[in-house]
């Protein structure tokens, strides 16, 4: 598994720093869905980047590339419901900032095909080494439910964006493009809503 380095700073000592590395990810925390979060490709536009953000607390991410060979970025999402995990959604975008809603799913047929796989058999399209590391992030994090944003390296590896408790599932469209995502959705849905019925009628949660 790959994570990326974080460093919390300001945006004052920022202005005034020398040794960064280029490229680097600054992102001002507390904001969700892509806002205040920024690349920044060299020094030349620190000031501007710098700017755009929110507060004067920033977080530092080392850029990792998560673009396959086909020169776009994948962000795959898998949800922990009672320790068990199932594949959510495969959003592909040109963007290095990946959300689903701005993706370019909905106007690539072979980047749905590509999901539909990953729905249908994820140890099959992401292999043993990233299976082995998506089950050790569940471990680690031992909760009744959470969501993992990841992609993968070239050798399979895991390269982790986020996990954690808060992760939301939408639904899709009505559209019938998007009925290869609902079975997925709903297990999902599901196993969230069994696992609440079962808490309940225990009183706490029994152990897993």
């Amino acid at each position: 598994m790959i994570s990326p380095k974080i460093e919390v700073s300001s945006r004052t000592a920022l202005a005034a720093a020398g040794d960064l590395s280029f490229p680097l990810l600054l992102r001002s925390p507390g904001f969700h869905t892509g806002r205040h979060f920024v690349y920044v490709e060299n020094h030349a536009v620190l000031p501007e980047a710098l700017a755009s953000l929110a507060g004067e607390e920033v977080l530092v991410i080392q850029y990792l590339d998560a673009r396959g060979a086909d020169g776009m970025a994948r962000k795959y999402r898998v949800m922990f419901v009672d320790g068990v995990a199932y594949p959510l959604h495969l959003a592909i975008s040109a963007d290095w900032k990946v959300h689903y809603f701005s993706a370019d799913m909905a106007r690539s047929a072979a980047f749905r095909e590509e999901e539909r796989l990953f729905l249908k058999n994820m140890p099959a399209m992401l292999g043993a080494r990233a299976m082995t590391a998506l089950e050790a992030i569940g471990a680690v994090l031992d909760l009744e439910y959470a969501g993992i944003d990841f992609a993968l390296t070239p050798d399979g590896s895991l390269l982790l964006f986020e996990a954690n408790a808060t992760m939301v599932v939408f639904p899709p469209g009505p559209e019938p493009m998007w009925d290869y995502r609902r079975a997925a959705i709903n297990d999902v849905m599901e196993a969230a809503t069994r696992m609440l019925f079962t808490y309940a009628e225990h009183g706490s949660a029994p152990p897993r």
